[in-house]
């Protein structure tokens, strides 16, 4: 629950889900609501309950999550040349974010930093993964692949909540270079909720659609090397991210 205490009168502003909270309304994050920003002045995790006031900044917060994932149960696989294997299957997921940046908006610059207390959190639920051709990811170093994947899941993440009309932060992504389950990159989605909701399964039955429309948003993105927009901004991604992101999908993509 994210409370309001701007003024004589605490308000309820509404509810974010457990997986977003230390994201969204960790302390000292910046709070959109309505189009109005808020700062958040005391997350009382135990009672789970974030207190904020208005402010009015030229900032926005990035928090950054690190996550692990674990196959508990694989449900259904298929084999395609293109776009590769994909599996789904039922998962473990824990994540724990453990510091924020300020980011400036228009030019996106890091103005400052903050650490973030907060537990570590686990929950199961559903997914789905993807493991392109050794073939095609042999062709690359570790580095440039691992900047590429972060690329992609940040793609997948937008394009498949476009494929299954919901909003973007009822999915999370993981991307491994070499993901302990199947030796091999893999880029996982997963339904961001505990115990799932069916999104994941939606998108094991969508996933050539959902590489032909990410290949589509990076042709279509005018920025040289990654942005917000598309596949992350270089600074994440790598000066070559965007460029091998286009090539991993052009030869993923069966259409």
């Amino acid at each position: 629950m994210i409370v309001d205490t701007t003024g004589d009168r605490n308000r309820v502003l509404g509810e974010v889900d457990l997986f977003a909270a230390p994201l969204l309304v960790h302390e000292k994050a910046i709070y959109i609501h309505e189009g109005v920003q808020h700062h958040v002045d005391r997350l009382d995790w135990e009672e789970r309950k974030a207190y904020v006031t208005r402010t009015d900044v030229d900032y926005y917060t990035d928090a950054d999550l690190g996550i692990t994932l674990k196959v508990l149960e694989v449900f259904d696989e298929a084999q395609a040349a293109r776009p590769g294997k994909r599996q789904r299957g039922e998962v473990m997921v824990a994540w724990k974010v453990t510091m924020f940046k300020k980011i400036k908006f228009h030019t996106h610059e890091n103005v400052g930093w903050g650490s973030i207390s907060i537990p570590e959190q686990e929950m199961h639920t559903t997914a789905t993964w993807i493991v392109p051709p050794a073939e095609l990811v042999n062709r690359y170093d570790r580095d440039t692949l691992d900047g590429a994947l972060i690329g992609l899941a940040n793609l997948a993440r937008t394009t498949a909540s476009l494929l299954l009309m919901c909003d973007p932060r009822d999915l999370g992504v993981l991307a491994q270079v070499q993901a302990p389950f199947t030796g091999q990159p893999t880029l996982y989605v997963f339904d961001a909720v505990p115990g799932g909701v069916g999104l994941s399964e939606r998108l094991f039955n969508l996933i050539p659609e959902l590489v032909h429309a990410s290949r589509e948003a990076v042709e279509s993105c005018s920025c040289a090397d990654g942005c917000p927009a598309c596949v992350g901004p270089a600074i994440e991604v790598g000066h070559r991210g965007k460029a091998v992101v286009g090539e991993l999908l052009t030869a993923l993509d069966g259409t």
